[in-house]
């Protein structure tokens, strides 16, 4: 027997040497690599499939980043509607304008159902502002009078807003008149002279309605709508010094 017509056995290094040689080897024989390194039915190398991971990896982070930047945006626009509102109640020239733009304009800025205000018997000086003018059709039921008792019960005798969602509200008609059988959450923001005059300088609340239960929550922050009331509490302060009750 010849020997020479024998096959010799391939060394571990005599096999490398040629795969090294003819690496297309593999694109014919995909089925012959690990699965860890073959991906929907094309051959890939390791350097591949990492960057294919950092890649995924980069596209989870452009989407984190989309959304913080749209959270800013949003939260930018938020801040420069209030801004807009709070100028508009300090310009407030008399207690229409000044209804005006707590009620109405409030409204249509925030897509708010129903903006009301609510003052305290105690102060028949404030309600004469609203009583001295006219108010037109759109800005009507937007304006109560309520005893003060049942305004710190509401209120619970706190500086901080009380939110109602669903049936919570059970005296709601006394804050948003004939609106209040569409409201389904509520903000009722504590009114006062002077934002540190605590629970003896209330003079009423700002009342803020909303048609979904999710609109106004338990859970959400509630600093600009703080800072809202108390600048639309000291404008109701100036405007009453400013225009007397007239007699007669």
């Amino acid at each position: 027997m010849n020997t020479s017509d024998t096959p010799q056995p391939l060394s571990p290094e005599l096999v490398r040497s040629w795969l090294q040689a003819h690496p297309e080897f593999f694109d014919a024989n995909p089925d012959l690599l690990p699965a860890a390194i073959t991906a929907s039915g094309k051959v890939l190398s390791l350097e591949a499939g990492q960057l294919n991971t950092l890649r995924q990896k980069n596209e989870q982070l452009s989407l984190k980043l989309d959304g913080m930047l749209e959270r800013i945006r949003r939260n930018e626009r938020i801040h420069a509607a209030f801004h807009q509102i709070e100028v508009q109640l300090v310009t407030a020239q008399n207690g229409l304008e000044l209804l005006q733009c707590a009620t109405h304009d409030l409204e249509q800025l925030f897509g708010i159902h129903r903006a009301t205000i609510a003052l305290s018997s105690r102060f028949p000086a404030l309600i004469h502002l609203f009583d001295a003018h006219k108010i037109p059709p759109e800005l009507g039921d937007r304006v109560f009078t309520l005893d003060h008792k049942v305004l710190l019960d509401t209120l619970r005798d706190s500086p901080h807003p009380v939110i109602r969602v669903g049936q919570e509200g059970t005296n709601r008609e006394r804050f948003f008149g004939a609106a209040s059988p569409s409201i389904r959450s509520e903000a009722l923001v504590p009114l006062f002279a002077h934002p540190e005059s605590g629970p003896e300088g209330l003079i009423g609340s700002y009342n803020l309605g909303g048609a979904t239960p999710s609109r106004f929550l338990p859970s959400d922050a509630t600093d600009l709508l703080r800072d809202l009331a108390d600048i639309l509490g000291l404008c109701l302060s100036r405007l009453q010094e400013a225009e007397p009750i007239q007699k007669g």
